[in-house]
């Protein structure tokens, strides 16, 4: 490969740098996270795949024979040198040696193809990884894919599904949007029929990231050609095609060097009638070089923004998945039971935090774009808002449920043998204590939302802060209840206690109902003359069993909030601590149970792995390739 000058010499110098640093992404594992651009050499079985990257590469090394020849994805990172020098090779499987005879160099890649795949010609997904110095190739990094394959090779070992699993090995490369598919396509076969180009449109849908290769021009049958198809008038991919001409199958048995036929496809392309009237950049491996070149140039440089940015955000959530899982297990007892305070710190903080109304910034990034939903205290103060909702309207009657002859009824009774028309209160107190007495459940209710919320805002926090430790969190919830429960019943006393003094001592100081709004208890008006007095004291009672119970209303929906906000909410924020950290000290099996199951130290162990690959890598990238 010739050196380039002027700009085109700054692009492969700047090229050199962009593949150096995806392969240096790639060696630090970063592609096992994250999917980093390459090129996948795609083809079926004999379509010249080994042909065409040999003449990249302008050496001679790739293992040949009869059926599926490439059983595991061969990764070829190419350096260019710029002297002369001799050519040389290595494998990362093979530390500490160089490869500078290219027929071991051949030799070696089926020794550890069938190290891995085995000798009965199974198909395996584990690259095996050669650096290739010299001064005859690019600086590009290559995948060349086990060739898709229909029908096991009869008489050998080949697997009967050998075409699904070629396939689907081909798929998980080239249906990553990140890597450039160099589509192999002989040109003794109807290029609508391809096996290989019709996966790459399925797998490259916009047509984007695919680049035709159009191997054995030389051997079409006579009066045919595929100019058509280099000029990408037929099947339209927007990279277009290039036609190459390999070594023969004899050039090969005769042992002709690469660099020779090189030198005979320029040739036969200057000198061929209909060839050497097409644009230049639809033939010649030189022509291939350059379009991959400045290709993946442009796919690294495009892509690496989008890396950093998925790098970071990785990074992120690994360190807060690190945080959750917290340190590695302490030793000795006394550092363990200090970590459990520490722990139960954190716990009651963020109990705390929820109730109190600090923003989570994960819960509001998890409801982002989706419907919003309460949580915390602003939950439990809706829940205080809705107490008595329907109750509270001034346009509510309480009385409405009571008919007039029940009313009237009640009045004759409460009369014993007294002189009918003076009422007794008793029948006040017999018509509207039950009404009152009803306000209990609404209020208990609202007491046992609250609790039960408290308890799931409890378990998530516990479950959060006590993660790594699953066995001793129900012995916490345990306690935690029981102190829920303490303060529940204590502040459902109080509640029912409140409702109790509204039914058994009926006192108000409002000026409503003492007479000081004429408008509010009816009195006797012209239109009542003539009407009996039982009516008379049935429409009275009605107007102060109303408006008595709208201001009992109004006193127990701002009381029991504050009853339940108070002894329940409040003190449990209070308390929290000091009860759990009082009950755990007598608890002989917490120490026991404060081991770490197997799969939390290996996710800490793999997490803590995955971040320094991430760390690593986004310190190469943020090293400026230009």
């Amino acid at each position: 490969m010739e050196e380039s000058k002027g700009d085109g010499g700054l692009l492969w110098l700047q090229l050199k740098k962009f593949v150096n640093l995806i392969d240096e992404l790639r060696d630090l594992g970063l592609q096992e996270h994250i999917n980093l651009p390459r090129i996948a050499v795609l083809g079926t079985q004999s379509s010249g795949k080994s042909s065409v990257l040999e003449s990249i590469v302008g050496l001679d090394f790739f293992p040949r024979g009869d059926g599926l020849v490439t059983r595991r994805p061969l990764e070829l990172r190419l350096h260019h040198l710029q002297d002369n020098c001799e050519p040389w090779a290595t494998f990362d499987e093979i530390k500490d040696k160089q490869f500078k005879d290219f027929k071991e160099v051949r030799s070696t890649i089926e020794l550890l193809t069938d190290k891995v795949a085995g000798k009965n010609r199974g198909i395996v997904d584990k690259p095996i990884k050669l650096n290739v110095y010299s001064h005859t190739c690019p600086d590009l990094t290559l995948i060349d894919l086990p060739g898709i394959t229909r029908i096991p090779l009869k008489g050998s070992d080949e697997p009967e599904n050998i075409e699904e699993i070629t396939t689907e090995m081909a798929k998980r490369y080239c249906a990553d949007e990140r890597t450039i598919i160099l589509c192999v396509i002989p040109a003794v076969i109807d290029l609508t029929t391809s096996e290989a180009l019709k996966y790459a449109l399925e797998w490259d849908v916009e047509q984007v990231r695919t680049l035709g290769v159009i191997t054995k021009l030389d051997i079409m049958n006579q009066g045919s050609d595929a100019r058509k198809t280099l000029l990408n008038e037929q099947v339209h991919l927007r990279l277009g095609y290039v036609g190459v001409k390999n070594r023969s199958q004899q050039n090969i048995i005769d042992k002709m060097g690469v660099q020779r036929g090189l030198d005979l496809e320029r040739k036969w392309f200057m000198e061929h009638p209909l060839y050497r009237t097409l644009p230049k950049d639809c033939y010649g491996t030189d022509t291939l070089i350059q379009k991959l070149s400045k290709i993946m140039y442009a796919h690294i440089r495009s892509s690496l923004p989008d890396i950093t940015r998925e790098v970071m955000e990785k990074l992120k959530l690994v360190e807060e998945r690190l945080q959750d899982l917290g340190p590695s297990l302490p030793s000795t007892e006394r550092d363990k039971v200090q970590m459990l305070w520490s722990m139960v710190s954190d716990f009651t903080s963020l109990f705390k935090n929820k109730i109190t109304g600090k923003l989570d910034m994960n819960y509001l990034k998890k409801v982002n774009n989706k419907k919003f939903e309460l949580y915390g205290g602003a939950k439990i103060k809706m829940s205080f808002v809705d107490l008595f909702r329907d109750y509270a309207s001034p346009e509510y009657k309480v009385s409405a449920k009571l008919k007039d002859k029940d009313i009237e009824r009640a009045i004759i009774l409460s009369e014993g043998d007294g002189l009918s028309g003076f009422p007794s209160l008793d029948v006040f107190y017999y018509l509207i204590q039950p009404e009152i007495e009803k306000l209990k459940n609404p209020a208990t209710n609202c007491l046992l939302d609250v609790y039960y919320y408290l308890e799931e805002i409890a378990h998530g926090a516990l479950e959060k802060t006590f993660l790594r430790f699953p066995a001793v969190i129900p012995e916490i919830m345990f306690f935690i209840q029981q102190i829920l429960t303490e303060a529940k019943d204590k502040t459902k006393y109080i509640v029912e206690s409140l409702i109790d003094c509204e039914i058994n001592y009926m006192f108000t100081n409002d000026s409503e109902y003492n007479g000081k709004r004429a408008d509010v208890i009816p009195r006797f008006v012209e239109g009542d003359k003539g009407a009996e007095p039982l009516k008379i004291y049935v429409r009275e009672l009605r107007a102060r069993i109303d408006t008595y119970y709208y201001l009992v209303v109004r006193n127990v929906r701002d009381s029991v909030p504050k009853i339940i906000g108070s002894f329940l909410v409040k003190a449990i924020q209070t308390k929290m601590h000091f009860e759990l950290t009082r009950r755990l000290m007598q608890d002989q099996r917490i120490n026991e149970l404060l081991n770490e199951p197997v799969s939390v130290m290996e996710e800490r162990k793999r997490l803590t792995e995955t971040k320094k690959i991430l760390s690593r890598s986004l310190k190469a990238m943020q090293r400026d390739p230009e």
